[in-house]
């Protein structure tokens, strides 16, 4: 049986993160101040606009490993335990923030994907609304703006990226001679 992600409608929602954003996202929120565990999934979940919340059976293991390595300690401070930086920890969100590494919750946990994902979400909604409320010619159209743009992104596989229009208009595929 196929597991199920929970996400919203029209499968919309939280997003999985890629592997290392955990611990990346970890030591870039320690850069900032020292956390306990929820004060760090609290914040994740904040700083991706509630598309990205690690699980307590995330995060604590990904502290426990950096801790581990050293790149962070914890100290207990009123029943809970708290999290800061090592030097060590310090040295390598410095190493990361000069190899241009983005913040891991920018990335959404969707790779360099996301802008290819979000495009085909704005798609779905006025195809389901014409679906649902559109008028036999309307729902025409839309079929064949559909299959025009599945056409095109078939031909990007085969030859590569079009060339952008300087005109203004829609960039078109080259003429296959069809």
């Amino acid at each position: 049986m196929r597991q199920q992600h929970r996400r919203g409608p029209h499968g919309h929602g939280r997003h999985r993160a890629r592997r290392g954003a955990v611990g990346a996202s970890i030591l870039a929120l320690l850069d900032e101040q020292p956390m306990h565990g929820y004060e760090l999934i609290s914040a994740l979940e904040e700083r991706s606009g509630g598309r990205w919340k690690p699980s307590p059976g995330s995060v604590y293991p990904a502290l426990g490993r950096l801790e581990h390595r050293g790149l962070i300690s914890s100290t207990d401070a009123d029943g809970k335990r708290r999290f800061e930086l090592t030097d060590a920890g310090r040295t390598r969100v410095a190493e990361q923030r000069e190899a241009g590494v983005e913040a891991p919750w920018d990335d959404h946990g969707l790779g360099h994907h996301g802008d290819l994902r979000r495009a085909v979400s704005e798609l779905t909604g006025p195809a389901r609304q014409i679906g649902r409320f559109g008028t036999p010619t309307q729902i025409s159209a839309a079929v064949t703006v559909v299959k025009d743009a599945t056409a095109r992104l078939y031909r990007i596989l085969a030859d590569g990226p079009e060339e952008p229009s300087t005109d203004g208009e829609s960039p078109t595929a080259p003429d296959d001679g069809d």
